[in-house]
Formats: C-alpha cells, sequence, structure tokens
C-alpha cells in the first residue's frame, strides 16, 4: 500500500540514472514541477542533452557509482540493467531515501502517477505501480468530466480566505464549506463576488442553491 502526499517541489534534489527515452520522460516530469535534476549516465538522449545545454538540469557522463545517491530527495532509476537499478534502490533505501525504479514495483518505495494538472487543482491517480497504462485511462476520463472544476477552485480559495478572515469554530467553517461544495454546478461559476465580505459570499451560495432546486 502506498501513502498518496503531495510534496513542496520547488528546488528539490532529484538523482536520475540512465540517460535514455524513459529516463527523459521522468526528467520532464520531475522538472515541470521545479525539481533541481541530475542525471548520471555514459551517453544521454538528445532530448536530455538539449535540456543540459539549456541549463535545465545537470549531468554526469558516466556509469553509476556506489555513493551517488547520497544527498538527493528522491532517485529514479532508469537503465534497463536490472543489477545497476537494483543497486540504485539498495542504496536508496539504506538512505531512506524515496526511489523509484521505473516499470519495477518490487523495487520501488515511491510510484509516479497519471497527473492531470489545471491551475490549483491537480488529480493525481496511482495503481500501487499493478497497471500505470489504466491511471492513465482513469485520469483522462476524470479530466474530461471535470472540465471546469479547475475554475471553481479557484473561487472555492477567495471563498476559503473571507471565512478564515470572519470565523473562527471549525464547525462553521466546515458547515460554510460543504454549502459551497452544494452549491457547485457545471461550468463556470456566475459572477462570483469581487469582495472579501463573508456576508457577500453566503449571498452568492444561496442564490446558486436556490438555482439549483
Amino acid at each position: 500500500m502506498y501513502l498518496p502526499l503531495f510534496f513542496e517541489s520547488a528546488g528539490m534534489c532529484c538523482l536520475i540514472v540512465g540517460g535514455g527515452e524513459v529516463a527523459w520522460r521522468k526528467m520532464e516530469f520531475l522538472t515541470a514541477a521545479g525539481c533541481a535534476v541530475t542525471v548520471i549516465a555514459p551517453h544521454i538522449h538528445e532530448s536530455i542533452r538539449s535540456a543540459v545545454e539549456q541549463g535545465r538540469v545537470a549531468w554526469s557522463g558516466r556509469e553509476y557509482c556506489s555513493g551517488d545517491c547520497s544527498g538527493y530527495q528522491l532517485v529514479v532509476a532508469a537503465t534497463g540493467n536490472r543489477a545497476v537499478n537494483r543497486a540504485v534502490f539498495e542504496e536508496s533505501k539504506s538512505l531512506c531515501i524515496p526511489v523509484n525504479v521505473v516499470d519495477d514495483p518490487e523495487l520501488c518505495t515511491v510510484t509516479f502517477p497519471a497527473i492531470w494538472r489545471d491551475g490549483l487543482l491537480t488529480v493525481s491517480v496511482g495503481t500501487e505501480g499493478a497497471a500505470p497504462f489504466m491511471a492513465v485511462a482513469v485520469r483522462d476520463r476524470l479530466a474530461a468530466r471535470a472540465a471546469s472544476l479547475p475554475v471553481w477552485v479557484e473561487v472555492a480559495a477567495k471563498f476559503r480566505a473571507a471565512v478564515r478572515s470572519e470565523v473562527s469554530g471549525w464547525d462553521e467553517k466546515r458547515l460554510l464549506y460543504q454549502k459551497f461544495v452544494d452549491a457547485i454546478q457545471s461550468g463556470d461559476p456566475p459572477d462570483p463576488p469581487e469582495t472579501n465580505k463573508l456576508s457577500d459570499w453566503i449571498a452568492w451560495i444561496e442564490k446558486l442553491r436556490g438555482q439549483a432546486g
């Protein structure tokens, strides 16, 4: 069983051992999240080389050596050589560093989910490494049905700020948040308040709920 969490990834030090197409895909995933990525491989995919030339990632052009994982916050092994991948896994695990060995769930302490990110909303789908292709299919179906939700999340963040500025009790907060959720409709939110006044937000929510009824 895996524990689903979201980490602050800006500047997170990540190591990728391997330089092929799979390593490139993991590099793209990590750099898009703001991670600081280092690649260790004697040869690298042309897209990784381009990223190195642009200063987006660092590259050490050699084979993996024991001790390379030290100091990183996440390690990915994508060499295509199971013996090397296992060595990376064992070193990382011994150092309590999260490690992912691509397409080898037995040698993973973390897995990469299929994600859909739009604005403040991130949907992450995982299958505990059992069927990653199915995670992608589920993600795509959810994304297709939730096209307007990212805008609602942005509005919800403003509503939450109004609630927190005027309400201290958790029970009352929870009730107000539930009213907001119950008011969600298909499509973009119609003309939400531009103020931080809670009474304006409550009136807006009640109007939406009335329209839904």
